[in-house]
This record gives structure tokens, sequence and C-alpha cells, in this order.
């Protein structure tokens, strides 16, 4: 049974360190039963409470706050009530609904960010994906480290912010045109998001990043509970991802796509 002794110890074991900067994907389920914890709203308080006991007064805790249904329905995104997409965990939607807790405006690649830093993380009204303006870009310039409970590195979404740096042929910068709400007033302008070709069967398989990783010393994994937690420092992934992509643009993917020629985004020559 999972105690608040055994998780901040293995948090700190890992290289977390008061003050710093985290961004959890989560299956909390995945680490067992907790001590003193039964239901729902205590579980997520426990690991909440690990957190910020870790990182003190000075730490930022971060988590995905996407918002699916933007572009899959066409529903409009408010920072303040729209939900964060279930299939992003129980601790994403728990932290993003905390009072304190401050939420970027783009609805694909929201953070929602809670701490010292949250304002600088994810505040503002920038409506940029992965770019210099985005939580990602400042995750990264705040010295960032990501951690993972319970799953691996599959759900790395950081991954596509060092494609975007890169600038892989099989992503697209798509612009969207419903209304984006921050605290019930509407932004201007519209969210630019770096999305996937959706008929190339474009396909990601992380794994044999996650084992370079580990090797490199970039990334340290523990055994907690039924589980593991596993620790990545941001900007050394980043540097990493940039050197793989130098070598092979599609590392990232399980294959390469198969582009057509004539077509977009192999379309080749504009004029003659």
């Amino acid at each position: 049974m999972l105690t608040q002794h055994t998780l901040q110890t293995a948090l700190k074991h890992l290289g977390v360190q008061e003050g710093d900067t985290l961004l959890i994907h989560s299956n909390l389920m995945m680490l067992g039963s907790i001590e003193g914890a039964h239901h729902r709203e205590e579980i997520l308080a426990f690991y909440l409470q690990a957190f910020q006991n870790v990182l003190g007064s000075s730490g930022t805790l971060a988590v995905p706050a996407f918002f699916y249904e933007y572009a899959r329905f066409g529903e409009p995104f408010d920072t303040k009530h729209s939900p964060v997409s279930k299939s992003l965990g129980a601790f994403s939607s728990y932290v993003t609904a905390l009072p304190k807790t401050v939420r970027s405006c783009n609805p694909l690649q929201s953070i929602a960010a809670l701490g010292s830093k949250a304002e600088l993380i994810a505040g503002g009204d920038s409506l940029s994906g992965y770019g210099v303006n985005s939580p990602w870009h400042r995750l990264r310039q705040q010295k960032a480290k990501i951690v993972f409970i319970g799953i691996g590195v599959e759900t790395m979404t950081y991954v596509h912010y060092i494609e975007q740096a890169v600038g892989v042929p099989h992503m697209y910068w798509k612009l969207y045109a419903t209304p984006v709400l921050r605290n019930g007033i509407p932004l201007t302008g519209h969210p630019v998001s770096a999305v996937r070709y959706l008929n190339y069967e474009i396909e990601y398989f992380l794994k044999p990043f996650e084992k370079l990783l580990l090797k490199q010393g970039i990334a340290n994994s523990l055994p907690v509970g039924k589980g593991q937690i596993l620790v990545v420092d941001a900007e050394q992934a980043y540097q990493l991802g940039i050197q793989c992509l130098e070598k092979n643009i599609y590392y990232f993917l399980k294959k390469p796509p198969k582009f057509i020629p004539g077509q977009i985004p192999f379309d080749g020559i504009t004029s003659r």
C-alpha cells in the first residue's frame, strides 16, 4: 500500500527538488491502493499533497489540460469552464479545476499550472500551440521536469513541441475559428495548432526514445507501489530529440508516412 513517505521519497530519489517545475502525465490506478485514501477525491488529494510537499511553496505543478471536443465537435473553449478531456486522466482534471490553477488558451495544447510560476507558464492570452509564446516553450525555459506516473513516455506530448522546432513534414499548422474564452471573455484571434495529416496513417511509437532517454541518464525510473514513476529532464530531452530528428525526421513515428507525389505535403514545384 502506497504511503506519503514512500511516494515523496521516490520523487526525491528521482531528482525532484524543492522549487522545481513539473509537468505530470499520469495513470494513478497503476500504482495500486493508497494508505488512508479510498474515494476519488481522497486519492487525488493524496497525490497533490505529495507533490506539493516535495516542491514546497516555490515549486510549480502542471498538467495537460486539453479540450479535444473543440476540434472534434466545434465546441467553444473556456479556460475556466471547459472540462479536461477524459483520456487525460483524473489527476489532470482535478488539478485544472482547483481555484488557484491557471490554464493556457490553446484548446488542443492547453496546460494547467498551479504554484509559484503558474501565471508565467500558463497565463496570458497566447493562442499558440507549441510556439515560442506557448506554455510548452515556457516549461522548457523554466527547466521543467516531466513526470510519468504509472505510464511510460508514450503519452509524451512534449515530442510535438520538439517536432515543431525541427519542422517535421508529417505535421502542419491548422487555424481554428471556434471561439476561445478566458473568464467568459472571447479572445481576439484564432488558435494555431500543429496537427498530423489524417490520411497517411501516421502513428507514434516512443519506446525507442524512452530507452534512449534512460540509457543516457536523461530519464530515471523507479518502481513505486505496483507501478513505476519516470522523470525526464525537459531541456535535455529536447536536445536529444533534436539530434534524433536530425538523423531521422520520422524518428518518433512507427513507420515513415507514404506521401503521394503531387499531393500535400509532397506537392512539388508551384510554377514553371
